[in-house]
């Protein structure tokens, strides 16, 4: 298989995986298998392209060419590589999960809400590839749209009114502020090819450096940048499936991503022109981060309390990615990584809960590993990684992003990570601790089978993933570092 049909088969297998399932909804076992088989071939050739990434090679899709110098175009990369292939591995799990839970719990269209987690899928898949600022837009509108009806899954107001809110954030934040960075660095450059060393190195000014920057991380609203950053709460009414691929596979890491790739092929060095707006984007997301975590404290809603930690996870990218050194270009990639295995893993297993006891208040989670051990297993390694507890994945990544703050000068913003890591710590560990330790409760099931391997496995699996870190950390420096080395 050349790397070239392999990238095609990574960007085309979920929108065919989103097609089968509506063809093939009746019976469900045929829809299920169509929905978890269009993953595993997604993830297999992701990871296909990881090797080829690894061997030195690329490839490069061309679909058309719009305007003088701008290409609808996906190219393999080490960043985009890596993130697809972290993402779809992840989405395997996420696709048999989600065959149980809509079983369990009796969704209704459940072949529509599959479908349309397929196509967010490959709306992500597609900004991992992305070629271009060009590319990357239309891919992020893609996700916008294919988001928006997992949000109004549910069909009654509180689910009208949240998606009217995801939509209308996104798509304002998108159009009036990302669309003009776009055409305005198209004028300075005369392209928007993503470029190693970046393609505004030598073109800008330093007032024209700031205010691209603000409207590039302001106009990526995915990302959950304050003040826009209300969406991500409101869409907390969606299914729990649903919500697996807004916080942890889909919406949240697409913007991430789209942080990295900006920060890295866009600015590159260039970032150091605008120095005034990193650190006042770096206080404004290091802030974030620590409210994020202190009113994820104050939910008693697992949605909701879940929701606002992942934000809190999702600003620490942006923050490694404003830092403009290669250690912080590496923290927010390594933090992207732990952060999709961890709020998977964690949404997965409250989905579990949910569907297998109805319980979704924190105050109800007592005593439910006792009954649920596998399931709150991973639950708590899920935490611990989430928390940045060694040795799990996101202490790595915490641990570079704290060294990276301080080698930049800003103690500060070292102190802000670590402050978000406490809080984080406070909201998430005695809930975990307590769901482990606390009396069985008498009444947990309101299935007499319990967690079917459909809902526990995923979860177990998920969890393992965040030890993997501590493997492949060193690894993962050379595998990115074409990233911030430019290529002589």
């Amino acid at each position: 298989m050349t790397a070239e049909l392999a990238l095609l088969i990574a960007l085309v297998a979920p929108v065919a995986q989103g097609l089968l399932v509506v063809a093939l909804a009746r019976p469900p076992g045929l829809r299920d298998v169509a929905h978890v088989t269009g993953a595993l071939v997604t993830a297999l050739a992701a990871f296909y392209l990881i090797g080829v990434v690894a061997d030195g090679g690329t490839a490069r899709i061309v679909l058309a060419r719009p305007l003088p110098q701008v290409e609808l175009a996906f190219v393999v990369e080490p960043l985009g590589a890596l993130m697809a292939a972290t993402l779809s591995l992840l989405g395997v799990l996420h696709a048999a999960h989600s065959a149980g839970v809509v079983r369990a719990t009796h969704e209704k269209a459940p072949a529509r809400l599959m479908a349309f987690m397929a196509f967010a899928s490959a709306a992500t898949i597609a900004i991992a590839y992305s070629a271009n600022l060009f590319t990357f837009f239309v891919a992020y509108q893609a996700l916008i749209l294919a988001v928006f009806p997992l949000v109004a899954h549910r069909g009654d107001d509180e689910a009208r009114k949240a998606a009217r809110d995801f939509l209308a954030t996104l798509l304002t934040a998108s159009v009036g502020l990302f669309l003009p960075a776009m055409v305005w660095t198209y004028a300075l450059a005369g392209a928007l090819e993503f470029q190693t060393g970046g393609m505004l190195v030598g073109r800008v000014d330093a007032v024209t450096a700031n205010i691209l920057l603000v409207l590039y991380v302001l106009g990526l609203a995915m990302a959950a940048t304050p003040p826009l950053h209300r969406w991500l709460a409101a869409s907390s009414s969606a299914p729990y499936p649903a919500l697996v691929s807004i916080q942890a596979l889909a919406v949240l890491p697409a913007g991430a991503i789209g942080l990295l790739k900006i920060t890295a092929y866009v600015f590159g060095p260039a970032l150091h022109e605008a120095a005034i707006a990193s650190q006042a984007l770096i206080v404004l997301v290091g802030a974030g981060m620590c409210a994020a975590a202190l009113i994820a404290l104050s939910k008693q809603d697992i949605r909701e309390r879940l929701a606002y930690s992942a934000m809190a996870q999702v600003l620490a990218v942006a923050m490694g990615a404003l830092l403009a050194l290669p250690a912080g270009l590496f923290a927010a990639a390594l933090q992207v990584v732990a952060f999709a295995c961890a709020s998977a893993t964690l949404m997965m297993a409250a989905g579990t809960t949910a569907a297998v006891t109805a319980r979704e208040k924190v105050a109800d989670y007592a005593g439910l590993g006792r009954v649920m051990p596998w399931t709150f297993a991973g639950f708590a390694i899920a935490s611990a990684s989430m928390i940045g507890l060694p040795p799990f994945a996101g202490a790595w990544a915490k641990l570079w992003l704290i060294t990276a703050s301080a080698g930049a000068g800003l103690i500060w913003a070292a102190a802000l990570a670590g402050i978000a890591a406490i809080l984080t710590f406070i909201h998430l560990g005695p809930l975990a601790a307590n769901a482990l330790a606390a009396r069985a409760p008498t009444d947990a099931f309101k299935r007499p089978d319990g967690a079917s391997i459909l809902l526990a496995a995923p979860v177990v699996l998920g969890a393992a993933a965040t030890l993997l870190l501590l493997l492949f950390a060193d690894p993962l420096a050379s595998f990115l570092s074409p990233i911030w080395t430019p290529a002589s």
